[in-house]
């Protein structure tokens, strides 16, 4: 509890430098162009019509998840989602003026305070990370799995991770787990691999908990749903209520909904594209513009998706069903640029005004995968509970490269929390993956980075056997 009203505190607390820095923005703005004789139409916007428009602000922010604990979150994702926040709250500010009679900033007025207000945002937001990044970083990590190989893999994670948070100190193989007191006083945060025993993870838990030390754990795929449930009481017997990985009747309907009225804007707004990539790609790679593949639906029935092709034509003829690697041969000059801003994409908006998808949701999947994956997670079942999307949480929060298992929690997640402010959320949100290319690289190809990973274990004595 005590965590939860510190939470808000510093939540109010950022908002509260947020309002006030754009209300500052509108003010430096105005006199920057007073400075530079460019006029303005400042004086017939009163002060309290400023604070409540420099107010809204704040909810443009909390879609870009500005108002969640950054710490631990990379500098280049802050950085990202600033920007798009306020591109966002600037072109409601600009729409604002133009249709209503409420505001009447010019352009010129408009593009100054967003360059103010993004630079003043930037700043402290910054500020603010360095400072938790120096307070709460350098966290020495322990790593405890089963063996070496799922400890590599954890490992791998972490390395990846954004520099300076963390710093690798050990693995502990599963077979020492009763001398984990002697590494407790030498470690600050503790890792669990995910198929650790149940029991054995019960009592690692409570060890380090006991010893004060911090455990992450990485939930297997049915604890996920204890996320979103609810605690009742029956008689004096304390019991918690499991909703099933499904959307409800009142929860269809909004979705379907947001879906057709999103799918309809985006279809106008991107209709000079099509345009283009229908002249374009059979101009430049032998085939048609268009492809279609069978992929799974909801209840796993079938459809057709659409996409804008990216690859040569017949590019699995010979292969079969391949997932996309980095370097992919198959892969034309026009395919690399739109699939790294996802523009082979937007065909699938037609599917979207079908009713065979929806804007947000699990990825569609082709049978010959689904069977593979479930296969090896029985739960890969649970995400065909939905209709598939266009892009999701785990497009937004994950890699193109991320394991089937780590996208399956992500999924899982998403229909648990469904609400129309997460699919809005989600949305926005795309836009910054969009722009961060890497996330839509393929497959890595060999074990290059594996042996490098390796090399830098053994330099740094990280992994203790």
């Amino acid at each position: 509890m005590k965590q939860d009203y510190k939470g808000r505190f510093v939540k109010l607390f950022l908002a509260f430098i947020d309002v006030t820095l754009v209300y500052l923005g509108f003010i430096l703005a105005y006199w920057v162009l007073d400075q530079l004789s460019i006029p303005t139409d400042w004086k017939i916007v009163d002060t309290d019509r400023l604070l409540l428009l420099s107010a809204s602000s704040i909810f443009v922010l909390y879609l870009y998840d500005l108002y969640t604990d950054w710490r631990r979150k990379s500098k280049q994702h802050l950085v990202y989602s600033i920007i798009l926040s306020m591109v966002v709250f600037s072109g409601f500010v600009l729409g604002i003026s133009k249709w209503t009679p409420f505001l009447s900033f010019q352009f010129s007025f408009s593009v100054a305070a967003f360059i103010i207000q993004t630079s003043l945002l930037m700043c402290i937001r910054l500020c603010f990370w360095s400072f938790n990044k120096k307070v709460f970083g350098r966290k020495k990590v322990y790593i405890i799995a089963e063996d070496s190989n799922m400890g590599m893999y954890l490992a791998d994670k972490f390395l990846n991770h954004n520099k300076g948070w963390f710093e690798l100190s050990g693995f502990i193989p599963l077979t020492k787990k009763g001398l984990i007191h002697e590494y407790v006083d030498k470690g600050d945060l503790f890792l669990l691999s995910p198929s650790i025993n149940k029991l054995v993870k019960e009592e690692i838990v409570m060890q380090c908990i006991r010893q004060g030390k911090e455990i992450m754990v990485i939930p297997q795929l049915f604890e996920l749903s204890l996320l979103g449930a609810n605690t009742l009481q029956i008689d004096d017997m304390l019991a918690i209520s499991i909703k099933p990985p499904r959307l409800n009747l009142s929860q269809q309907i909004t979705k379907r909904l947001f879906d057709i009225i999103v799918s309809l804007i985006l279809l106008i707004i991107s209709s000079p594209l099509f345009i283009t990539l229908f002249l374009l790609i059979p101009l430049t790679s032998k085939g048609p513009a268009l492809y279609r593949q069978e992929r799974m639906g909801i209840n796993g029935n079938p459809y057709w998706i659409y996409k804008f092709r990216s690859m040569i034509q017949d590019a699995e003829k010979s292969t079969g069903p391949v997932l996309a690697t980095d370097k992919d041969p198959r892969i034309t000059v026009i395919g690399r640029v739109i699939r790294a801003v996802r523009l082979d994409e937007l065909p699938q908006l037609f599917n979207v005004l079908k009713g065979e998808m929806s804007i947000v949701g699990p990825r569609p999947e082709r049978e010959y995968f689904i069977n593979q994956f479930s296969q090896q997670l029985p739960e890969y079942s649970f995400r065909l509970t939905v209709k598939p999307g266009i892009t999701g949480l785990g497009q937004v929060l994950a890699n193109y490269t991320t394991p089937v298992e780590e996208k399956l929690r992500f999924d899982i997640l998403y229909i648990l929390n469904y609400s129309f402010w997460l699919d809005f959320k989600i949305l926005l949100q795309t836009i910054r993956v969009v722009l961060q290319r890497e996330q839509a690289e393929g497959l890595k190809e060999g074990n290059v980075r594996k042996q490098k990973l390796l090399k830098k274990l053994n330099q740094n004595k990280v992994i203790n056997h």
